[in-house]
């Protein structure tokens, strides 16, 4: 995954869980700032994605009867594992991956990255609704060395225990000359206010209005509204255009809904800028604020992959915990993942 090296500090995840449902949302015009705790580098269970942290953002949830969270570490193929909080992830159950490439050829045939996982949002005990990022590396010209990405959906009824896959939910028609590209979303998650999902990925808005995200029902953002169908044809593979208060600029991000602030929260990184994390906030997903700068990496280091997780890696409120990926590494590993707490504050 190019859309940097694929890439992500103190306070337990579950102990916030308390001050998140207890937040009252604050008025959608009121300024938000932010304070960040001490980096803290993230143990990572031993799995057989051992050489990286992580690979991508990655999905964080409670498991279904609320006594513990799930994790998911990911590098093109997906182990799962529980804890009550990210730093005290047990070993991998089950050993074997959970998520893995489909057949070579196929959109996901050379790797599968969960970068989110929502349950049902008629049932917070149900079905989980797994987003990855797939890549396809063969091309009709026999090039090697490229890669197309897209998205791809996938369902759990057992805790992210097995997964059954929907299929392609965003992509575009793969060219005959093989080259780096393709349409997808970086994060996604549920709109509690307009019953959608919502995600996005480059500064391209998708959206999806059924409740199970199915393939065929998303479409992308055309300027001014949700028309294009996804997957996209060749014919409509040009019609998507970035937000105008995003741009095209943007590489990693992160989607979340904030219970404080009412508001969705979007935390990235711009193409070529390693050392930087920023955030911007909005009250449809549509309309984003001006950038703030979350995060600026200490001396000799570049940083990856950042994203938000509070109760979830797709809801937070006024405590949550920044999360990215960090070289050069201290631990061993291609990379280090490391976690900072952060406080919303308004005013």
């Amino acid at each position: 995954m190019r859309t940097h090296p694929r890439t992500r500090w103190t306070a337990p995840v579950l102990a916030v869980t308390a001050v998140l449902l207890a937040s009252a949302a604050v008025p959608a015009s009121a300024a938000t700032t932010t304070a960040l705790g001490s980096p803290q580098v993230v143990p990572i269970p031993d799995s057989q994605v051992r050489w990286y942290a992580n690979d991508s953002t990655f999905p964080y949830l409670p498991n279904a009867t609320g006594t513990a969270n799930l994790t998911f570490w990911v590098d093109g193929v997906n182990y799962r594992s529980t804890g009550q909080t990210l730093d005290t992830m047990s070993p991998v159950n089950p050993t074997t991956a959970v998520l893995s490439a489909g057949p070579k050829g196929s959109f996901d045939g050379n790797g599968a990255w969960l970068f989110q996982a929502v349950r049902d949002p008629e049932d917070p005990s149900g079905a989980i609704y797994g987003f990855y990022h797939a890549e396809d590396h063969i091309f009709a010209d026999g090039v090697t060395g490229y890669e197309y990405n897209s998205t791809g959906l996938a369902v759990s009824t057992d805790d992210g225990v097995t997964w059954t896959k929907e299929g392609q939910i965003i992509g575009t028609p793969q060219p005959q000359t093989a080259q780096n590209g393709g349409h997808e979303i970086n994060s996604v998650v549920y709109d509690p206010i307009n019953k959608r999902w919502l995600g996005i990925g480059h500064g391209i808005a998708y959206a999806s209005t059924d409740p199970g995200a199915a393939p065929g029902t998303w479409k992308g953002w055309d300027g001014s509204a949700f028309t294009v169908s996804m997957p996209s044809t060749s014919t409509d593979a040009g019609k998507t255009k970035p937000l105008s208060s995003l741009g095209s600029n943007i590489s990693d991000c992160d989607l979340t809904w904030n219970t404080y602030l009412g508001k969705f929260v979007l935390v990235y990184k711009n193409w070529g800028d390693n050392t930087h994390v920023y955030m911007k906030t909005s009250t449809d997903g549509i309309t984003w604020g001006a950038a703030t700068t979350l995060l600026t990496a200490a001396a000799g280091k570049t940083v990856g992959y950042p994203q938000l997780i509070g109760t979830s890696s797709s809801v937070a409120g006024q405590q949550a915990t920044l999360v990215y990926e960090q070289w050069p590494s201290t631990t061993g590993r291609n990379r280090d993942m490391v976690e900072r707490t952060v406080q919303f504050t308004t005013g």
